[in-house]
């Protein structure tokens, strides 16, 4: 529920180098490669969507599909549905249930939950 293209932004050109890909702070997230920035295997920041830049809209992109697909689920099969979605956002819940990922039931795991 997230765009996701396995490269570090454009396939060819990469990602522009300025503010909004390569930010002067950079999360502790899981990055493969500390050289793309923040597009590593997703969109340059600076990609335009309808409603915005990428950079702003990253982490509601699944939110802005959840309704939908849920109305696609329910007009599918005429009943009422249940849709897992890894990618939520606040409000999520009215469409889905959130999935909490691919993690191991161990203690290590449910402490850092």
């Amino acid at each position: 529920n997230e765009p996701a293209n396995f490269v570090a932004g454009d396939l060819n050109d990469g990602c522009a180098k300025n503010k909004i890909n390569y930010p002067p702070y950079v999360p502790q997230v899981r990055i493969d490669v500390g050289s793309s920035g923040l597009s590593e295997k997703t969109l340059c920041g600076d990609a335009v969507h309808s409603k915005g830049l990428h950079y702003d809209i990253h982490n509601m992109f699944g939110w802005y599909q959840s309704e939908p697909t849920l109305d696609g689920v329910r007009a599918a099969t005429g009943k009422r549905g249940l849709v897992l979605s890894r990618s939520t956002y606040v409000g999520s819940g009215r469409w889905v249930a959130h999935w909490l990922g691919d993690n191991f039931s161990n203690w290590t795991n449910l402490k850092n939950s």
